[in-house]
């Protein structure tokens, strides 16, 4: 039997990711400043945000830039280990989501973000039935971070170094946010231990740009084999 995919589930996703967006915004100005400081312009910012719609993999391509690392396979690879966990969240809230349907479905992993597949697999943990929740928490993101980043690239002129505000930091302390939400156990800290150890060890050898493809994977990879399955109805 099909789940339900109705506008009360979107709605109740929807509230979520109003109460997320404010968080959202401020992290798509900070990758608006970097962009702009990268000298990008409006247009190629927002082609990015909206097209990516990642700030972890977005602010690390954009900080091999400055470093002189951005060579179209650094930025390539650095952007798809990065994002490479959306894999795992796929499979993650697929036993749970695909229950809507493959249409339904595939048109909501669209608007995965880390934020709001936090808050979807503990809303589903909790009970949650309606598919559309997904999909309800990712349109204000979405929204607040193509903002976000739209604000954060006009004003990059004026504010001449992003690091003023503390951008250069958005990128170290969303990963550590995300860490503290997701590690449920000394076990899970594994990964996180020997990603750090691969980037310091690579950044060393070959640069900032391949110690974070090192930490994605070698983090991803210990992370794949210690995993224990997990259960969403």
């Amino acid at each position: 039997m099909r789940a339900p995919f109705t506008w009360a589930g979107f709605r109740r996703g929807f509230r979520v990711g109003l109460a997320l967006g404010t968080a959202i915004f401020i992290y798509g100005v900070a990758f608006g400043l970097v962009a702009a400081q990268a000298g990008l312009g409006w247009g190629w910012a927002l082609a990015i945000s909206g097209t990516v719609f990642s700030g972890s993999a977005q602010l690390a391509a954009m900080s091999l830039i400055p470093a002189g690392e951005a060579t179209l396979w650094t930025l390539a690879a650095t952007v798809l280990v990065i994002n490479a966990r959306y894999l795992l969240f796929g499979a993650t809230i697929q036993p749970w989501l695909s229950k809507a349907g493959p249409m339904r479905a595939y048109a909501s992993l669209l608007l995965i973000g880390d934020a709001n597949w936090i808050a979807t697999m503990r809303a589903a943990e909790k009970g949650e039935e309606d598919r559309a929740y997904l999909a309800g928490t990712g349109v204000p993101l979405n929204a607040a971070w193509l903002a976000g980043t739209l604000v954060g690239v006009l004003f990059g002129g004026i504010l001449p170094d992003p690091r003023a505000l503390g951008a250069d930091l958005m990128l170290p302390c969303f990963a550590a946010a995300m860490m503290a939400a997701m590690v449920r156990s000394r076990a899970a800290l594994v990964p996180v231990a020997v990603g750090a150890a691969a980037a310091l060890l690579v950044t060393r050898l070959a640069g900032n740009g391949w110690g974070i493809i090192a930490a994605g994977l070698a983090g991803a990879a210990v992370a794949a084999l210690t995993a224990r399955p997990g259960v969403l109805r």
